[in-house]
Order: structure tokens, then sequence, then C-alpha cells
């Protein structure tokens, strides 16, 4: 992992941590992992020499999640979240924790893809509240969180190192589709292809237009369950050439 720069985005960084949260998917992860079968919530700890890699999967039954994923906000603290992230960071942030200890000296990196970007983002504002140095946050496809007082109190902690990666053909970082109680934070990194220059950091609605009428004509015309193909981890990788280990390639195919 190469160093953290506030502000900065990594492609190599990414690349790396893409490869972490496909694995994140594996049966039999690398790492220490953590489980919560009620909340189908999955947890991989892996230390490399002074970094600790916290990659939460996202969902393993991806069709139901979209189709029934629930909307509903829950107060935690002075903002409000998506209920289901909520609880199921809840369920193991002790086990997390536990895990972690004091690891003041190691470089944490938080990272995840779909639903599991979205817990790697509460999970990292809860640590950073904690006094835990945050070296990075990247997520891959990762749906809002939460409301607008979550977006700033998480902007102004963990923004200068937080960069949500959007293929632009992805539906699910356009969900929940109730807008008006959600937002975005951290950096974005909109992805429109392989090359380098087609990465656009914190694009404006101009930039993202053609992309979301494209995308809005797509989905009227094959329904939002029949575009996942375009929001699956192996898209993402297939997003960051940047060295991908091949097992980390291999694992990414293992999604449901």
């Amino acid at each position: 992992m190469n160093a953290p720069r506030p502000d900065i985005f990594d492609p190599g960084n990414a690349a790396v941590l893409c490869a972490f949260s496909a694995a994140a998917y594996a049966p039999a992860a690398e790492g220490a992992t953590i489980d919560d079968n009620a909340t189908d919530t999955r947890v991989v700890l892996t230390r490399r020499d002074d970094n600790l890699i916290i990659a939460f999967r996202g969902t393993a039954d991806l069709r139901n999640w979209l189709t029934d994923l629930d909307y509903e906000l829950t107060r935690a603290g002075n903002f409000r979240v998506h209920r289901g992230f909520h609880e199921a960071v809840s369920a193991v942030q002790s086990d997390v924790s536990a895990k972690l200890g004091d690891a003041r000296e190691t470089r944490l990196w938080v990272t995840g893809h779909s639903l599991g970007g979205a817990l790697a983002m509460l999970w990292a504002l809860w640590a950073a509240r904690r006094g835990h140095e945050i070296a990075g946050v990247y997520t891959f496809g990762q749906p809002r969180v939460g409301d607008a007082a979550f977006s700033h109190l998480y902007n102004s902690k963990l923004k200068t190192r937080t960069w949500r990666s959007v293929h632009a053909d992805d539906i699910v970082p356009r969900v929940p589709w109730l807008l008006g109680r959600y937002r975005h934070a951290g950096h974005e990194v909109f992805l429109g292809s392989m090359k380098p220059s087609s990465r656009i950091l914190d694009p404006s609605i101009l930039a993202r237009l053609p992309s979301d009428l494209l995308h809005a004509a797509r989905e009227l015309r094959r329904g939002k369950v029949a575009l996942l193909a375009d929001h699956r981890v192996h898209a993402y990788l297939a997003l960051f050439p940047e060295t991908i280990p091949s097992a980390a390639r291999a694992a990414a195919f293992q999604q449901p």
C-alpha cells in the first residue's frame, strides 16, 4: 500500500483494496473473518506489514437485496442512517474492535463493495470518532448511507481520505431511490471505462448527466434488476488494471 495523501486519489491503492473487497466474497477468505448470520454480514481483517485492511463483504444475495431494499432511516446520535446498514455494522462492531485491538501503530484501510462499501463507511466514521487514524476508505458501487447530517459529519472527519468509485453504468450508487433524505459522502471517482483519463474526480451534475439519462432509459426498458451485471465486483476490478493479484480476480467471480 502506498502512503496516503489527503485529497489525492491513488489508483494503485484502489486496485489493491478493490481486490480485497472482491476476496471477501470467497468462502475461505484470507485473514481473520467475522460473520454475523442474522444480518448476513462478513468482515475480513488482513495484515500486510504496517497496514491492516478491513474489508466488508457485499450482500450474498444481491438480487433479493436490491429488490427488497429497506429505505427507512434510523437515528444514530445526531444523524440518521439506513436502518439495515446500521444494524449490520452494530452486529459486528464489538468483534471487529476485539480483533483490531489498539492498532495505533497500524495504518487502517477500510474497503467494501456494494453493501460492503456502505458498511465500510459507517464503521470508518465510528472508528475515527474513537481516535483511530484511518489511512483511507475506498468503496466500490456503494449506495447512499445516511442523511445530510451524516454526510456533513462524515466529511468533517474523513472526506480527505474517502474515495467512492462509481461505475458509470452501475445502478446501485443511485439507490435508495428516495433521494430526498439521503446524501453521499466522501470524494467520488466516476469511472466510464478502463482508460485512466476517463476517471472524473467529484464530477458535476452535468458531467454525469449523459450516463444518468442513459441509465434511466435502460432501467425503464429492462428493469433495475436486469442491470446488475454492471454492479458486480468483477466489473469494478476491470476498471482498475493496476497490479491486481490473479487470486483476487478469481475470488471476484465467486460473488453470487
